[in-house]
């Protein structure tokens, strides 16, 4: 009998130690106060069209307006769209004379 009431008493015992030590951690307010705020979900751009010439990683790209640049990752570089360099307009238009002579050969 008497160690029936020893268990009794060690299990009171264990279970007041483990209400104790789960309370004395910090409340779960604080923890949710200390968190980090959620990131900003992305909002649409407008369908104006106000051309810009957007930089990514070193390239320039034309963008309907700043809004999609932004969003694309790029800077602004000026309003309006990119300029075109006169090499590479020749670039551009040996790509598009080569291109359309492989698209010829796979039309026999």
């Amino acid at each position: 009998m008497m160690l029936k009431k020893f268990g009794y008493a060690v299990l009171v015992a264990a279970a007041a130690f483990a209400f104790a030590l789960g309370s004395s951690s910090s409340g779960e307010a604080k923890g949710k106060k200390m968190a980090a705020p959620p990131p900003p979900q992305p909002q649409p751009c407008l369908g104006t069209y106000e051309p810009v010439c957007g930089s990514l990683k070193g390239h320039k790209f034309n963008y309907a307006n700043a809004c999609s640049a932004y969003k694309d990752g790029a800077s602004v570089v000026s309003k309006g769209a990119c300029k075109v360099t006169a090499h590479k307009a020749r670039k551009h238009k040996a790509r598009m004379h080569h291109a359309k002579k492989r698209h010829a050969k796979k039309k026999m």
